[in-house]
C-alpha cells in the first residue's frame, strides 16, 4: 500500500485528500488491479483519522468504479480496463453536456444559452418596477409585522452580557454555541435528534447553498435541482462551476421516475423544497418523501432540503423535518430567519452529519471567518426571549388571511380552465393556465392593467412552465389583493379569447 500523507490544517476535507491520493495511485499504476487495500480500521489508525473519514473516501472511489468491496474478503482495486468499457457504454446514453469533462465547449455554450435567456427575462421583469402596480412578486416578509423598536430592543438584550464578545470574529467558525444549542433544542422538540455540533451558522440560507456547492465540486458530485424551483438556487451552483441538471416535480413533490437517469454515474447532491414549495406552495407527500430517501440511499446521493418556510405553517398539523426520517448521514437541511422574521438579519443555518459539517465549516472559514457575532447575538435574543414565537403566531394568521383572500379572489375572477394550488403556509402559490397559453404574454398585458407577477419560466433554469406563474401575497394587503386579482382575471380572460398556440422560446408566439 502506498503511503498516504494528509494536511489537517489545509482547509481541504481529509477524506478528499485520502481519496485523491488513492485515485492518483490507481491511475498511475502504483496500485494495481486486484490489489487489496488495508481494512478501514487499519488505514484510519495509520493515517490518524476516523473510520467514517476512510469510509467516505472509499465510497467516492467505489462510485467512480476504482475499488470494490466484498463482505468477508475486503476492499480491492478494480480492473480499470473493464470499468472503462462500462463507462463508455454509459457515456453513450447520457447527455454530452451533463458533465463538463465530456465536452467542455458544449457545456459552456449551453451555459451561455441558459444565462442569455435568463437575462432577457430579467430585463422583462424590470417592467414590474413601475410605480403604482399591485405587486404579486415580493419574496420577503411583510415589514409591517415587526413591532417598532424590536431591533433596538433585541440588540440591547444581546449586549447585556457585555460588548467584548462582539469585538472579535466569534468563538467558533461554526457559530455562536448558545445560538446553535437553542436551535438544536427547537429542532429536537420536533423530532430531529441533533446537537449543536450538527449545526453551522451561515449568512442566510443562500450562503448555506453556496458552501455546499463548493463542497460538491470537491466531492465531484453532480447537481440536481427539482423543477420548478426558485432560480436563485441553481444559479448558486452554476456560479461555482456546476452544470445543473433538473428533475421534474408535481404538486406532490419530485416525480421519482424522473430520477432514474441519475442512477448511474457520479453521486449526486439533490436540492428540494419539501415544505410550502417555492414556487408551488405545496408540501412533499409522505409517500414521495420515503421514496426519495430510499432513492438517495440506494444511489449514494445526498439531499439538500430547503426548509426556509418551515415556521410559517398556518394550516394543518406540524410537519417534521425530512431529516427526522432520512437521518443526517446523507441529508442536509438549510433554513434561516429571513422568511419568517427579518430578511436583513442574515442569519441562517445548515444542519447535517457532524463530520461533514466540520468539513464544510473549513470552507466557510475560508470565505468569511464566520458569521457576524452581533447578528448571532440578536438572533439568540429573539429566540430565547419568546419574541420570535409571538411574532410567528401573528405572522401565521396574517399570511393565512392573505392566502384566503387570494383564493377567494381567484375563484371569483378566473375563467374556467385556470387552476391553482392552496398552500398551507409560506407565501407563494402556483397558478396554471390551460396548455397552449403563455404567462409571458399574460405578464405584458397584466402590467398594462396595473398588476405584476412572476411568470413560470422565471422558476426554471431551462425556462419551462410557460403556461404557469407564481403569485406571492406577502407584500400585498387584502384590498390590494382583491383589486389586483380582478385586474389579473381580466387579463387572463383576454388571453384565453385567442386560440392556444406554441409560444416559442420567447414565450410570445401568436399572442403579441
Amino acid at each position: 500500500m502506498i503511503p498516504i500523507k494528509i494536511k489537517k490544517n489545509s482547509g481541504e476535507a481529509l477524506y478528499v485528500q485520502i481519496r485523491n491520493t488513492i485515485e492518483k495511485a490507481i491511475k498511475k499504476g502504483e496500485l494495481k488491479a486486484g490489489e487489496q487495500l488495508p481494512a478501514v480500521t487499519t488505514l484510519a489508525g495509520n493515517i490518524g483519522v476516523t473510520h467514517s473519514t476512510i469510509r467516505r473516501a472509499f465510497k467516492d472511489l467505489s462510485a467512480q468504479g476504482l475499488i470494490g468491496s466484498h463482505v468477508g474478503r475486503g476492499t480491492f482495486v478494480l480492473d480499470r480496463s473493464k470499468q472503462a468499457s462500462k463507462e463508455e457504454t454509459h457515456e453513450k446514453g447520457k447527455s454530452i453536456i451533463s458533465d463538463p469533462r465530456v465536452n467542455g465547449e458544449s457545456t459552456m455554450a449551453a451555459q451561455r444559452l441558459r444565462m442569455g435567456v435568463t437575462r432577457s427575462l430579467e430585463a422583462l421583469m424590470e417592467l414590474a418596477k413601475r410605480p403604482g402596480l399591485t405587486h404579486f412578486t415580493s419574496g420577503i416578509p411583510d415589514p409591517a409585522l415587526i413591532e417598532e423598536g424590536a431591533l433596538a430592543r433585541l440588540t440591547k438584550e444581546a449586549l447585556k452580557k457585555g460588548e467584548d464578545e462582539y469585538y472579535i470574529y466569534g468563538e467558533s467558525p461554526l457559530g455562536l454555541k448558545a445560538l446553535r444549542e437553542e436551535l438544536a433544542k427547537r429542532f429536537n422538540a420536533e423530532g430531529m435528534g441533533i446537537t449543536a455540533e450538527n449545526i453551522l451558522i451561515t449568512n442566510g440560507s443562500q450562503q448555506a447553498a453556496s458552501i455546499l456547492a463548493q463542497s460538491a465540486l470537491e466531492n465531484r458530485q453532480r447537481i440536481i435541482c427539482e423543477t420548478p424551483c426558485w432560480l436563485g438556487i441553481p444559479r448558486v451552483f452554476g456560479a461555482i462551476g456546476h452544470w445543473v441538471e433538473t428533475a421534474a416535480r408535481d404538486r406532490d413533490g419530485i416525480i421519482i421516475e424522473k430520477l432514474g437517469r441519475f442512477n448511474d454515474g457520479p453521486p449526486a447532491l439533490l436540492y428540494l423544497c419539501p415544505e410550502f414549495h417555492h414556487p408551488m406552495g405545496t408540501d412533499l407527500s409522505k409517500e414521495r418523501q420515503t421514496q426519495l430517501i430510499n432513492w438517495a440511499k440506494a444511489n449514494h446521493a445526498e439531499l439538500l432540503a430547503d426548509e426556509i418556510f418551515h415556521d410559517l405553517r398556518f394550516e394543518g398539523p406540524l410537519r417534521k423535518s425530512i431529516l427526522a426520517e432520512a437521518g443526517n448521514k446523507n441529508c442536509f437541511v438549510m433554513g434561516s430567519l429571513s422568511k419568517s422574521f427579518m430578511v436583513g438579519l442574515r442569519i441562517g443555518w445548515l444542519i447535517g452529519d457532524e463530520e461533514r459539517i466540520n468539513s464544510i465549516c473549513a470552507l466557510k472559514r475560508a470565505m468569511d471567518l464566520g458569521s457576524p457575532p452581533l447578528m448571532q447575538g440578536i438572533a439568540l435574543s429573539l429566540l430565547k426571549s419568546g419574541e420570535y414565537d409571538a411574532h410567528l403566531k401573528k405572522a401565521r394568521e396574517h399570511y393565512k388571511v392573505r392566502r384566503d383572500t387570494v383564493i377567494e379572489s381567484l375563484k371569483k375572477n378566473m375563467p374556467e380552465g385556470v387552476t391553482w394550488t392552496k398552500p398551507n403556509g409560506g407565501y407563494h402559490m402556483w397558478v396554471e393556465l390551460p396548455r397552449g397559453y403563455s404567462s409571458i404574454a399574460l405578464f405584458l398585458n397584466a402590467i398594462e392593467k396595473g398588476v405584476s407577477f412572476s411568470p413560470g419560466p422565471m422558476q426554471d433554469i431551462d425556462h419551462r412552465f410557460i403556461n404557469a406563474f407564481r403569485l406571492s401575497y406577502s407584500g400585498v394587503t387584502p384590498e390590494q389583493i382583491k383589486t389586483g386579482i380582478k385586474a389579473l382575471g381580466e387579463a387572463v380572460l383576454e388571453l384565453l379569447k385567442g386560440s392556444p398556440s406554441e409560444p416559442g422560446l420567447s414565450g410570445l408566439g401568436d399572442f403579441i
